[in-house]
């Protein structure tokens, strides 16, 4: 099967699920602060996300007493394990060469806006395009007075495959107003370790190769290019939304 099938049938199997409600509020019943749109919550810090670890999707489990900042994992046998996280996220610059937009990209591109952030892979199975599907349902529900000032940005970790087209082909299949960047490993790890990002490369006896283990957050950053929140896996297009919707909105 060729990779544009099984990105389309992984978005597509994504978006059938956000379809039948499965990550709505009235949906889940985790008991972290969740709320609809227009009623109050309150937002983790970095900090505190840091020192969770995510269950089931959108389900935020106890830390184990033996375990030390671990972050919920999803490998490409879809297995959920507890891996290691860097220190608690402050966010700061990101500037990458390769990118769907056919050159450089660089975080101070979207100076004025909003920017929803997430690290993964292309041929990742199951969180990334659950993520971006989120993501992208977020993105279309905007009140019109927010619709483009609101970018999302995907950035892969496994610079080896994606590309410039296939980063380009990924992300088309979510939204337009998401676009998607990676680089050298050297690059993205000073950038993964500053927003809290754990990832790791680990041989498969599979067509694949190897995956890529990595932790699995939204960021959101604003305007002036700062950190204002961190979210974890599983996270409502609602949530994002209210998140969002909470800072000022940009001129």
């Amino acid at each position: 099967m060729s990779r544009n099938l099984l990105w389309s049938a992984a978005a597509l199997a994504a978006l059938l699920l956000l379809a039948a409600g499965l990550f709505w509020p009235d949906a889940r019943n985790s008991g972290d602060g969740q709320a609809a749109i227009g009623q109050p919550r309150t937002l983790s810090t970095p900090a505190q996300d840091a020192a969770k670890v995510q269950g089931s999707v959108g389900q935020p489990r106890a830390l184990p007493a033996d375990a030390q900042d671990p972050s919920e994992v999803h490998d490409a046998a879809v297995h959920h394990r507890p891996l290691p996280i860097s220190a608690a996220p402050v966010g700061g610059p990101i500037v990458l060469p390769v990118s769907s937009r056919d050159g450089p990209l660089s975080l101070e591109d979207y100076r004025g806006q909003y920017v929803w952030i997430y690290f993964g892979y292309t041929a990742c199975p199951d969180a990334c395009p659950m993520t971006l599907a989120l993501m992208s349902q977020a993105l279309s529900r905007l009140p019109s007075e927010w619709q483009g000032r609101v970018r999302g940005l995907f950035v892969s970790v496994d610079p080896e495959r994606d590309d410039a087209a296939h980063l380009g082909d990924y992300v088309g299949h979510f939204h337009a107003d998401i676009d998607a960047a990676t680089g050298p490993h050297e690059q993205l790890r000073e950038i993964a370790a500053r927003y809290g990002v754990f990832y790791q490369r680990t041989d498969v006896e599979s067509a694949l190769g190897y995956v890529v283990d990595h932790s699995s957050s939204t960021y959101l950053v604003g305007p002036d290019g700062a950190l204002i929140t961190t979210h974890p896996h599983g996270t409502s297009p609602a949530e994002l939304m209210q998140a969002l919707l909470d800072q000022p909105a940009p001129p």
